[in-house]
């Protein structure tokens, strides 16, 4: 062989050594500065803060957020912060959304179940409950035996299809199956009816 041509493959070798051995390097570097391996901002904790000021603690540690959810809670403010993801004093990246629940004043509510002249007082007990209402005891009126002529919450009537606020105590007026029962039947006027 020529020296000339064991120059060119003994450049050619190292070249290519070089390049087998910096590329991986330099990938490596680029990744880690790309990622921000190893750059982690601690998450302050939000919860029990208003928005506006769960923002700004968020806007501090250049993290943004974002509303995922709202969730009524009867003892928190309007727009609280009830939860977080991830949660308070976990590490994240730069510029990393935070998922935010907040309070909502608007209380949930439910249609009423259609079992008004529709069902027995068994059907009726086991659909509203189910749906999350809580019963009182039944008021009877002269009527076939256990037919659920009537709901009530408080001293309304409500119609089927009603919305009701959820876990609200609702009493259902059943017939008494004696048509002649007088005394112990609670009078109902006929506006309950209409």
């Amino acid at each position: 062989m020529k020296k000339s041509t064991k120059k060119i493959i003994l450049i050619n070798l190292a070249a290519m050594l070089v390049v087998v051995l910096a590329a991986p390097l330099l990938t490596l570097n680029w990744l880690d500065s790309y990622t921000m391996h190893g750059k982690a901002i601690e998450v302050p904790n939000v919860c029990g803060l208003t928005l506006d000021e769960g923002a700004k603690r968020l806007g501090d540690k250049t993290l943004g957020y974002e509303i995922v959810d709202y969730k009524y809670q009867k003892d928190a403010a309007e727009n609280e912060i009830l939860e977080q993801r991830p949660a308070g004093l976990s590490k994240v990246k730069k510029g990393r959304k935070i998922h935010l629940t907040l309070a909502s004043s608007k209380e949930p509510t439910m249609a009423l179940p259609d079992v008004i002249d529709n069902c027995s007082l068994r059907e009726a007990e086991a659909r509203l409950r189910a749906a999350g209402f809580k019963l009182t005891e039944n008021i009877t009126i002269k009527g076939e035996k256990d037919w659920v002529y009537s709901i009530m919450m408080g001293k309304d009537t409500l119609r089927s299809g009603a919305q009701v606020a959820l876990g609200s105590t609702l009493t259902i007026v059943i017939g008494s199956g004696n048509e002649e029962e007088k005394e112990e039947s609670v009078i109902v006027d006929d506006s309950w009816f209409e």
